[in-house]
């Protein structure tokens, strides 16, 4: 199993909501912002529940808030 990422962008409004959304979910993923002003978001997750992160990433975007995935990939490491 390794750490999967998903970078996106949303509106720095949103990235409380989504942050608390992901922690409701135990264990699927963690929310770093990486910039508040520009609302840059990387959501850390693992390949086994890449999938899972994905729907409720588009499922924010498509019911709640503004998101979009501008790349995801295997973690960087980067936090």
């Amino acid at each position: 199993m390794k750490s999967y990422e998903f970078f996106i962008q949303t509106r720095k409004e949103d990235i409380d909501f989504i942050n608390k959304i992901m922690e409701a979910y135990e264990g699927i993923g963690v929310v770093r912002t990486n910039d508040p002003k520009k609302g840059l978001i990387t959501i850390i997750t693992t390949t086994d529940f890449k999938d899972i992160a994905k729907e409720i990433i588009l499922d924010l975007g498509e019911n709640y808030v503004e998101i979009e995935i501008l790349s995801e990939g295997l973690w960087n490491g980067n936090l």
